[in-house]
């Protein structure tokens, strides 16, 4: 049966299918959550570097009070860079903090190339996305990982409605939130790139 994150439910699992869709620039795909953490790393072994990571957070609800104004305004998050990283120093991020990253519900992520742009982007609901100017490259990768190509993907996204809504919770592992990760890479030199509306 397909897994999903811990911090993650959706109401009708069985309905996703390991499918991808190939577009232009991008590959769509849905993976079962135990296989992230080595496609991952596979992945990023791919890449030409210098790489850079991505975490896309939302604000804090006191950040929120002062861009919110009023109750029906959209909320906000923080779109984080780390330049300029090795893949020895991807690999030491994703092993020091992977399996919160990979679990928690709130947070989104990515991981780039400066040299070719090309990348990966886990984003909510653990739906993900291949950026690259040669999609079609990754196709033999995602079926050697099990994943099927086709016309019309399916995502957790469109199994939602107003009476069975997906959930998005904030993990805790070994006593550390994704805002816990944010402040740990703040130091190796992350910084804010932009706030938007989420």
């Amino acid at each position: 049966m397909f897994q999903t994150a811990s911090g993650n439910i959706i109401p009708f699992p069985e309905k996703i299918k390991e499918e991808f869709q190939v577009f232009e620039t991008s590959i769509l795909f849905n993976m079962s959550f135990e296989k992230f953490k080595l496609f991952i790393n596979e992945f990023v072994e791919q890449l030409s570097e210098p790489l850079f990571f991505v975490l896309e957070i939302p604000l804090s609800e006191h950040e929120e009070i002062e861009l919110r104004k009023d109750d029906t305004s959209p909320f906000h998050k923080k779109i984080c860079y780390l330049d300029k990283q090795s893949k020895r120093q991807i690999g030491e991020i994703f092993k020091l903090y992977g399996e919160l990253l990979l679990n928690d519900g709130i947070s989104k992520f990515a991981i780039y190339s400066h040299v070719t742009n090309d990348g990966v982007y886990i984003q909510k609901y653990k739906i993900a996305s291949i950026f690259s100017h040669a999609p079609t490259d990754y196709i033999e990768f995602l079926e050697k990982h099990g994943l099927t190509q086709t016309e019309k993907l399916l995502t957790a996204w469109d199994t939602f409605s107003y009476e069975f809504p997906g959930q998005a919770n904030a993990v805790e592992i070994d006593g550390m939130i994704v805002y816990d990760v944010y402040d740990e890479l703040v130091k190796k030199g992350m910084y804010v790139a932009n706030v938007v509306e989420d």
